[in-house]
């Protein structure tokens, strides 16, 4: 920026010294026409008495100021003005708005003598500088004055306005948008896109930003502050965004996923299960688990922590491991806690059927012979989803274990096959599956092997192996649409 003003300044006074050199050579060409002028009149006309011709020898007296137009300009821009007098031998002087003499030679405003003219020197404007410059010439006690009016528009600008502010819930806040300008910039608000019309019950506009009476956590979110400014060289405009977060005490989520057992866990003995805690808080909660009053640390136990969730991994080594467990969440604003009940389930066995029902160059259809019962609610043995396993053979060669596997989760659906997409064309993979109910994951199924086919130019291969992509798709679409229409049925006979 800084650089920019000096070369601005640059730009301004090379030119108000260029409009100088010109006018200075109209002013002498002006001199040598008016001699040439008379000395014609004497030469072809009659001769004049000495009194006439001392009259019109005699120049007229004249003020002017290049430029003397009125002309705005905006703050931290140079200007030079040109006063000059016609006779030679005059006092020049500038006044300011205040009607002060102008007498510094160096500084922001500033006069300079050059060739019997008086310059008047703005090399950095302000809004201070607003106002009625006036030149003025002494001529044998006759003052003669002129002006100029410099009008000074100050651009639009953000002042003390952070891009990411917060608001503390329930309690009214201001989101701080100060806008500076001249003219003054009118100011309209919006949230996220949509524009707000304060005042009204929720919203009032403020000369420093808005209010928000009794925030919530559904205000947190983008606030943009627009700001229009016209004037008589123009119009502009500029905005600010704002992201407004809503200091608020932790409360918890709804379970994510189809299948929810409230505030119950199972697990069975020789197996893992996680336990989470999903609390939303600003600023995010700590979390802390425990069990009969006891504290869980993370040296002695897994406990897995991200952005507003927890999760304790519990390995069910024997049945004393089922029973409560407890979470607490906190933050500065207040804590909240719950129970988690971990009780015995059943492990589930292995899928019965693992087959390949259709495969192309980056997909394999696998049927596990999924089913899902319309007729009663799912329990905790219900299987409700399947856990795919895949790896390329050469590299399980490579390492002899399953740690760089890709891993696939799918919910059950009823009738339907699952497939693995994004896969390696003409590659061989080993690939496992496991079933899942409440209470974990089953056994690994026996490893099978398939391979991919190479890359064809039209997509899916339609030969024997199996149907094309979208064939595929449409039976998914097609089972999916006829299992949500039978078990509306059902609901609507029982």
């Amino acid at each position: 920026m800084a650089n920019l003003r000096i070369t601005t300044t640059r730009m301004h006074f090379g030119l108000n010294f260029i409009i100088l050199i010109i006018v200075s050579s109209i002013y002498g060409n002006h001199t040598l026409d008016s001699g040439k002028a008379n000395k014609s009149s004497t030469s072809n006309g009659s001769p004049s008495s000495p009194s006439s011709n001392a009259s019109a020898n005699q120049p007229v007296a004249a003020l002017s100021l290049i430029p003397d137009e009125e002309i705005a300009h905006f703050v931290n821009q140079s200007r030079i003005t040109t006063c000059k007098f016609s006779q030679p031998d005059v006092r020049l002087q500038w006044r300011n708005p205040r009607n002060t003499i102008v007498s510094d030679t160096k500084g922001r405003v500033h006069i300079e003598e050059i060739g019997g003219a008086l310059l008047l020197v703005f090399e950095s404007i302000v809004r201070a500088d607003q106002g009625s410059w006036t030149c003025e010439a002494d001529a044998g006690g006759t003052v003669l004055k002129k002006s100029f009016k410099m009008i000074v528009n100050e651009p639009i600008s953000f002042r003390d306005t952070s891009t990411v502010q917060t608001a503390t819930e329930d309690k009214d806040a201001t989101i701080r948008c100060e806008v500076r300008g001249h003219p003054e910039p009118s100011v309209s608000w919006y949230f996220n896109g949509q524009p707000l019309f304060p005042p009204n019950a929720k919203y009032t506009a403020l000369a420093d930003g808005l209010l928000v009476k009794k925030v919530t956590k559904n205000d947190s979110g983008e606030y943009t502050c627009k700001a229009f400014q016209v004037s008589s060289s123009g119009s502009s405009f500029e905005e600010k965004t704002i992201r407004l977060n809503i200091k608020h005490k932790p409360y918890f989520q709804k379970p994510r996923g189809g299948y929810s057992w409230g505030n119950v866990t199972y697990g069975y003995v020789g197996g893992a299960v996680n336990l989470t805690c999903d609390a939303v808080a600003e600023p995010p909660a700590t979390f802390t688990w425990s069990s009969h009053n006891k504290k869980f640390s993370h040296k002695n136990h897994l406990i897995f922590s991200g952005p507003h969730v927890s999760m304790l991994q519990i390995v069910i080594k024997n049945s004393t491991a089922f029973g409560k467990y407890k979470c607490e969440a906190k933050n500065e604003l207040g804590t909240i806690s719950r129970e988690i009940q971990l009780r015995e389930g059943t492990k589930p066995d292995p899928p019965s059927r693992f087959q390949l029902r259709g495969v192309n160059s980056d997909t394999l259809d696998i049927d596990v012979g999924a089913t899902k019962s319309h007729d009663v609610d799912p329990d905790h043995s219900t299987i409700i989803g399947y856990r795919f396993e895949m790896i390329p053979t050469e590299e399980f060669a490579k390492h002899r274990n399953w740690d760089r596997a890709h891993r696939r989760d799918f919910d059950v659906e009823d009738g339907v096959t699952y497939l693995l997409v994004h896969l390696i064309p003409d590659t061989r993979y080993l690939i496992r599956v496991a079933a899942r109910n409440a209470a974990g994951l089953s056994d690994w199924t026996e490893v099978k092997e398939f391979t991919t086919h190479p890359l064809q130019p039209h997509g899916f291969n339609s030969g024997a192996s199996g149907p094309d992509a979208n064939a595929l798709l449409f039976l998914r679409l097609l089972t999916a649409l006829s299992s949500s229409l039978l078990s509306t049925v059902v609901k609507l006979k029982f």
